[in-house]
């Protein structure tokens, strides 16, 4: 199991895409940094110029539970009031919410998970292991540290996006933002190993793009929505599935979680990741490659 994980990792490092992703994951992050500089601004001058106080600006407005309600598509708008200095806390969650990263990770995911089966080198590998169940596993385990790595590069980017276009680099609240981040971590941790799994299982990479990148912008949404109304015509009373997945989770884990916030989220992420991983491994092992 351990040469298989070599195996996937030493792949990863030498898949060109996996740079490429974290070029562009660089600019477009720059720019929408800048974008976001100067919309505070505008804001802040236009508070200063009313003298009024202004409200808390959110991708999205918080429900009666303090939660945030996801909308369709991707928005990343600081969490900042205008006036107040722009954290790198700030600058994380404003793209993490909007699934910014997640979009860029998921097409590596993708192109990677399914790059061996394209190109028939799964034969190679598959024949020569005695459980080929463990192949998923090792992919799943690679692709986990890519997005490990990149989540950590995307917070470096931030820190220095807050020195050059903020004027100071200020982290936040640590007590704040490290749970935040270390939760945030784990669902797209899981998040991509559903992908991962996805690609796997219908052997499409074409399929699966067009799925995550839906997922990404959260058009899923719809598809909750119908279930819910249709359990509660049921008779299932009020249904949130929405808040129990991990696309929803994270665009709504509060920028001020909680002790069960945070568990709440590692424990989708726990379930979804083995979920996948174990729905991967079967039907992998039970195939004919």
């Amino acid at each position: 199991m351990l040469n298989m994980i070599k195996m996937e990792i030493y792949r990863m490092l030498h898949t060109r895409s996996a740079y490429v992703i974290l070029i562009v994951l660089t600019g477009c992050v720059l720019f929408t940094n800048i974008m976001s500089r100067d919309e505070y601004r505008a804001d802040t001058r236009k508070a200063a110029e009313a003298s009024v106080d202004m409200v808390q600006v959110s991708p999205s407005s918080p429900d009666e539970s303090g939660e945030e309600t996801p909308n369709l598509g991707m928005t990343v708008t600081l969490p900042t009031t205008p006036g107040e200095q722009v954290t790198v806390f700030d600058l994380f969650a404003a793209n993490i919410q909007g699934r910014f990263i997640a979009l860029f990770i998921a097409i590596f995911t993708i192109l990677f998970s399914g790059a061996d089966m394209s190109s028939g080198y799964v034969k190679n590998t598959a024949g020569q292991v005695r459980s080929r169940a463990a192949l998923v596993a090792a992919k799943a385990v690679a692709v986990m540290v890519y997005t490990v790595f990149t989540i950590l590069f995307f917070v470096a980017i931030e820190a220095i996006s807050d020195a050059l276009l903020f004027g100071t680099l200020a982290w936040g609240d640590p007590g704040e933002f490290l749970p935040y981040l270390g939760a945030q971590t784990a669902l797209h941790c899981a998040f991509m190993v559903v992908l991962c799994a996805l690609t796997v299982i219908i052997r499409s990479s074409v399929l699966s793009m067009v799925l995550g990148v839906l997922l990404c912008q959260n058009l899923a949404i719809i598809l909750y929505g119908g279930a819910e109304t249709l359990l509660r015509r049921m008779g299932a009373g009020d249904v949130d599935i929405i808040s129990h997945t991990i696309t929803g989770k994270i665009a709504m884990l509060p920028l001020s979680p909680s002790a069960s916030d945070v568990t709440g989220a590692l424990l989708t992420a726990a379930l979804f990741l083995v979920l996948a991983a174990g729905l991967g491994a079967l039907v992998f092992q039970k195939r004919d490659v």
